[in-house]
């Protein structure tokens, strides 16, 4: 995107201000930003389904925590389901995120994965999604912060500590951030 602002390889960290049930304290792994518009991955807003039963579901073992939840992507196409992982595994329609990361959508992929006992896998279902030069006018207009994404940041941190450490790693105290006449900590 010569000349243009991209968020992508990073995050979207929302403020208070953004005031939007969607994106209420949301970190979104952004997985792509140009011309044509954004799209991204909530990571931080789990829903109540296990990853374990969504795998079973499908008949297929799952590696990761007993206890990991399937995460809201976001409030687009929430019938739809993309998986984080390492980024050792590739398949045809597999695009990098970042470093140690990769996004893919297919059964295959989720079959291979799961199959292979892969640890590094994160399922959310829905995306977050933007139109042509929307998501530039919300982080000029200071809904957003943007930092750089990390595996670490995906696949170890807790959901609910995602936002709080995400402001953290760019120097700022989450308490000192305010929103609705009310400060978040």
């Amino acid at each position: 995107m010569s000349g243009r602002f991209s968020s992508a390889p990073g995050v979207l960290i929302a403020m208070p201000e953004l005031v939007d049930p969607n994106f209420h304290r949301a970190v979104v792994v952004m997985i792509q930003h140009d011309a044509e518009g954004a799209l991204g991955l909530i990571i931080n807003h789990p829903l109540t389904h296990r990853c374990a039963d969504v795998a079973a579901g499908f008949g297929l073992p799952w590696a990761g925590p007993s206890d990991l939840e399937l995460g809201r992507g976001g409030p687009v196409e929430q019938q739809s389901l993309w998986m984080l992982h390492d980024d050792g595994w590739g398949f045809d329609e597999t695009m990098r995120v970042c470093d140690g990361v990769s996004v893919s959508r297919s059964k295959e992929a989720l079959d291979r994965m799961c199959r292979g006992g892969e640890r590094r896998l994160r399922l959310f279902v829905g995306y977050a999604g933007w139109g042509p030069g929307q998501l530039e006018g919300e982080i000029q207009g200071g809904s957003w912060l943007t930092a750089a994404a990390g595996a670490t940041q995906i696949f170890d941190w807790p959901a609910d500590e995602i936002w709080a450490r995400s402001v953290r790693s760019l120097g700022i105290d989450p308490a000192f951030l305010v929103g609705g006449g009310h400060t978040l900590q």
